[in-house]
């Protein structure tokens, strides 16, 4: 009995501060997040529906790309992660520099490769898509300025990954996640200049070059900020990152040979995106409410799949390397039960509130009817992607601890080619009916690579198979009870309240009413995750004032 006890106190505590560490880096995400919306929000209202402002935004989402695609971004920063955890735990702090460096070192000059392709053909792709229109050479020569202006952004995103990657592995997340916002009020800022310089909704064949080298110059300058702050969190915990020549050092280059998979896998997602966004081009606004869409995405991602995938990595990588199955196998089990905790709900209410989330964003330029039709089109597409790519994304950093870079390219190469089949049927329709097929296709890749991967992971964990069954349909019962009140909310509110305040509140209230049953229905359940998420709160509170008590 006593060691049944210590071991259910020793996986309590593990949950606990699983859970804390994600509660951490999804609060912070937040914020980041609905920034990010925010920010998308303003491309929408200043931009409109127009091909500028699909120009602006698919340019600027290329260094974006580039680095967190391309060169594998937050993948390849996390395989650097467990590399980190070592000389941490051996208390070497020149060796952890010496790899934080080199591996930053190399990052940098593997960039220096990919910039002419992007300013080549990135351009070339926005004319492609718009076709005949007769905004197509205009697109395409204003697309190719701002990348200029652009381009030194991938750098700038190069000390974010690896500055982000530092301070993981000391457990330090809440910094990294909140950084991006400082990047994303900076840009509204730039946007709200553009609006009151030279007004909005401005055609791509007539826009002034100073309003392009604001957009241009501003949106990096913002990016900038953002890479200061990684940078400043680096060293805060100790780090002193510079770039080293990584690729003379025997540990950076087997870092880098572990990480081409890797490299291969982000790079097939980068190119799914990509194809996603230029085929969303044959629609006037049509990159811009797809980028909306896709924050929203991104946003039950950033609240859900990525603060537990980053929370476990340190740990799984430790039980890797222990050789203890079985704490890798019940801490995983426990985090695929929190990631989806979140996605599911999350899922259900874009596919059934998307048309009030549409009109909640859609303002200014963009809150048009034809405008807030492509937004909810898109994110009623996209919401069975949350849960695939919840799935998707913890079972990658489980390969990753265990340094299996290759069953996550397998799966990756699967979404690639299910993803850019289905979504050339896009070529043969228009309008909104362009972003809905280009969402479902982006859905189905992720499902179906989710289901491939976790079939390989998790084989051989058929003990926790059936708690996990069970987990899956009581957080479904819940998010389906949870829809009803949240809609009803949606629906009425507007009508009692007008615009412009009455979407906006309406939306807030439907959310409130939807946690609120959706808590309540899970309490009822007596769902271990809601334990899981009461410790991991004391577990911070403790944390904190262990912290005040120390600085006392």
């Amino acid at each position: 009995m006593t060691a049944t006890a210590d071991s259910q106190a020793v996986q309590v505590s593990r949950d606990s501060t699983t859970a804390s560490d994600s509660i951490t880096v999804a609060s912070w995400t937040l914020a980041s997040r609905v920034t990010g919306v925010v920010k998308i929000a303003a491309i929408g209202a200043v931009f409109g529906p127009t091909y500028l402002g699909n120009a602006y935004q698919f340019t600027n989402s290329l260094p974006n790309l580039i680095y967190f695609g391309l060169l594998a971004g937050s993948l390849f920063s996390s395989l650097l992660v467990p590399a980190l955890v070592q000389h941490i735990d051996c208390g070497n702090r020149a060796a952890f520099e010496r790899v934080a460096g080199g591996f930053l070192g190399v990052t940098l000059v593997a960039m220096l490769a990919l910039i002419p392709v992007a300013i080549i053909l990135g351009p070339f792709a926005l004319h492609a898509a718009a076709g005949a229109h007769a905004s197509g050479s205009a697109q395409e020569s204003v697309g190719r300025y701002l990348i200029v202006l652009f381009i030194p952004q991938v750098f700038l995103y190069g000390v974010v990954g690896t500055a982000a990657a530092v301070m993981n592995a000391h457990r330090k997340f809440a910094l990294a996640a909140a950084a991006p916002a400082v990047e994303n009020m900076a840009t509204i800022a730039v946007l709200g200049a553009c609006a009151a310089l030279y007004g909005t909704g401005v055609d791509v064949r007539s826009v002034q070059t100073g309003e392009l080298l604001l957009l241009g110059l501003g949106t990096t300058g913002a990016v900038a900020l953002h890479a200061g702050t990684q940078w400043w969190g680096a060293r805060r915990v100790g780090v002193l990152l510079v770039p080293r020549a990584g690729w003379h050092d025997h540990e950076v280059r087997a870092i880098v040979r572990r990480a081409l998979p890797s490299l291969a896998q982000a790079g097939l997602m980068a190119a799914q995106v990509i194809t996603l966004l230029v085929l969303a081009n044959r629609v006037p606004g049509g990159v811009v409410a797809f980028q909306i869409a896709l924050n929203f995405y991104f946003l039950a991602i950033a609240l859900g799949a990525t603060p537990v995938a980053l929370s476990l990595l340190p740990s799984l990588a430790r039980f890797h390397v222990e050789g203890d199955v079985a704490r890798f196998r019940e801490t995983l089990s426990g985090g695929f039960a929190l990631g989806l905790f979140v996605a599911i709900p999350a899922a259900v209410a874009y596919a059934g509130l998307s048309l009030p989330l549409a009109q909640a964003v859609s303002f200014g330029r963009m809150g048009t009817p034809d405008g807030i039709a492509l937004v909810s089109s898109a994110l009623a597409a996209l919401s069975l992607a949350v849960i695939g790519q919840t799935a998707f994304a913890i079972a990658t950093y489980a390969s990753y601890a265990r340094k299996d870079t290759r069953t996550p390219l397998v799966s990756m190469m699967l979404q690639a080619v299910v993803c850019i089949s289905l979504a050339a049927i896009a070529l043969a329709v228009h309008g909104k009916a362009v972003l809905i097929t280009l969402g479902l296709a982006y859905s189905t890749s992720v499902v179906v690579a989710a289901l491939h991967l976790n079939l390989v992971v998790r084989r051989g964990a058929s003990r926790s198979g059936g708690q996990s069954r069970v987990a899956v349909i009581r957080i479904c019962c819940a998010a389906i009870l949870m829809i009803g009140p949240a809609w009803l909310a949606a629906r009425v509110v507007p009508h009692w309240v007008g615009p412009p305040l009455g979407p906006r509140l309406a939306i807030i209230l439907a959310a409130l009413a939807g946690i609120g049953v959706y808590v309540g229905a899970q309490a009822a359940m007596r769902a271990p995750e809601l334990s899981w998420l009461g410790a991991g709160m004391r577990h911070l509170r403790a944390r904190a004032s262990a912290i005040g008590a120390s600085d006392g």
